[in-house]
């Protein structure tokens, strides 16, 4: 903090920009009087009882409200900012950070009493699970994953359970790695080993099982929430388990064509045609040619879409297992969408 003299009997105090409690900025300096007449000079805003964020040095950017809220509200302190706030700081969720605000205090500990501001949860997260994200205490993404499916809507009982389905789509997004071609940025926000370290540590609690089960269905390569999707279904129907976006080769070894998902072993290729990315007349075009590479080569291409998805992609199944059958293959046991 620096200390310009302003003409007047005290001088203006410049506070960094970032989340600070009122006890953190007496403990550096700042008495009581020195707080309100940096808050008259607007050198200091109070974001709520008790934290206040600094506006800086002159030209220097303002700091996120919200986020110099959730710096005040952990700096220092035993608690972490988790829950749907925590998967929205890591982009897990879409939506932009507001309140209610997620944090976590240790269990057995005083929970945040801030209604309407703050929803406050007790559970002890280990310290390898807490991460510093531009001066916020937050849960890992590994952990956030866990938090976000154990606090999930209940699904029906049993292997198709919703929250296995829920475990997995968030899974496969969290262990994606960025693609450079579509322009992304940035590395893989867990591997498949740190959320099953996160679910070991987090031991015996309810909707643990159905989190171990979906473990060993998560993928790394997904593209999309359908694709996750279809693959639980697939798995569901006891189909075979497919390839994320493997690249098929022509005999040469030149690269021909990449399908969301394949069964190798059978030839199929299968694409899931979003509309955001199949429907403009260049992707139309490529996704025609890419059709006739694949019946070239041998393969059978089955593309499905959001109305196939319904009834757990009961018309998608059907479409797959026709493929399959056409090709050789025999199941093991009765499927479920026959």
């Amino acid at each position: 903090m620096s200390t310009p003299q302003d003409g007047r009997r005290r001088p203006a105090i410049f506070v960094p920009p970032a989340g600070r409690r009122r006890a953190r900025l007496q403990a550096a300096g700042m008495a009581r009087r020195d707080l309100e007449h940096s808050r008259a000079n607007d050198l200091l805003h109070q974001l709520t009882h008790g934290v206040y964020c600094g506006t800086g040095l002159p030209n220097e950017p303002e700091a996120d409200p919200v986020r110099a809220l959730l710096q005040g509200l952990t700096e220092s302190t035993s608690r972490v900012v988790s829950f749907e706030t925590a998967a929205r700081l890591w982009g897990l969720i879409p939506g932009e950070l507001r309140a209610p605000l997620h944090i976590s205090s240790p269990a057995g500990g005083a929970r945040v009493q801030r209604p309407h501001l703050v929803v406050g949860h007790r559970i002890t997260v280990p310290e390898q699970f807490v991460l510093d994200l531009g001066g916020i205490r937050v849960t890992s993404p590994a952990w956030t994953w866990l938090d976000l499916v154990l606090d999930g809507p209940p699904g029906p009982k049993g292997p198709r359970g919703g929250e296995v389905e829920r475990a997995v789509i968030l899974g496969d997004q969290v262990v994606r790695h960025p693609r450079g071609e579509y322009g992304e940025t940035g590395r893989q926000l867990a591997s498949i080993a740190e959320l099953r370290e996160a679910v070991r540590a987090r031991g015996r609690t309810k909707g643990i099982r159905g989190v171990r089960e979906a473990l060993g269905l998560i993928r790394e390569g997904v593209d999309s929430p359908q694709e996750s999707r279809l693959r639980y279904f697939m798995h569901l129907a006891g189909l075979p388990e497919p390839l994320v976006n493997p690249v098929i080769r022509h005999p040469s070894g030149y690269p021909w064509f990449e399908p969301d998902l394949t069964i190798t072993a059978f030839r199929v290729a299968i694409q899931y045609e979003g509309e955001e990315f199949h429907s403009t007349p260049h992707s139309v075009r490529k996704d025609v040619r890419r059709s006739e590479i694949t019946e070239q080569l041998g393969w059978i291409e089955v593309r499905i879409t959001a109305d196939h998805m319904a009834d757990q992609g009961r018309r998608a199944i059907q479409r797959i297992q026709r493929a399959l059958l056409h090709h050789g293959w025999r199941p093991e046991r009765p499927t479920t969408h026959s």
